[in-house]
């Protein structure tokens, strides 16, 4: 019975960031996905589609799409590889960087808004026991 909780919570969580979220994200002409592409461009510098792709274990083709996207809309450029012209790397424009830091400090007032009234420890443990449950995935 605990399952049937579990999943209403989780899945009210989720909706309820999707609505916070879409909102800011369509100013800038992006997705949720295209947004997360950013953030794994931004913290593993010189990815490429590959990496996004195992990273938001999605296909490859999807990230494709979106980096095309992203691309288009100045947020990111491929830089090919000095060793081999066959390959690029990604990384955000000046421009999607600051469009990222916008969006993150977003993202952080909803992030406060859903832990308002728990202590840094109660807040420490719920991401240690979400990061617990996704690894059983």
């Amino acid at each position: 019975m605990s399952y049937k909780i579990l999943g209403k919570y989780l899945s009210d969580l989720n909706r309820d960031f999707i609505r916070y979220s879409e909102s800011n994200l369509s100013e800038y002409g992006l997705t949720l996905n295209m947004w997360r592409c950013m953030i794994i461009i931004e913290n593993n510098k010189g990815c490429n589609l590959k990496d996004i792709a195992k990273a938001l274990n999605v296909d490859g083709a999807i990230i494709t799409r979106n980096i095309k996207k992203l691309e288009d809309l100045n947020y990111v450029i491929k830089v090919k590889r000095d060793n081999d012209n066959r390959f690029f790397d990604l990384c955000l424009t000046d421009k999607g960087l600051d469009i990222l830091k916008l969006i993150n400090e977003y993202h952080d007032k909803w992030y406060e808004k859903i832990t308002y009234n728990f202590n840094e420890e109660e807040v420490s443990n719920l991401i240690n026991l979400l990061n617990k449950l996704c690894s059983n995935i």
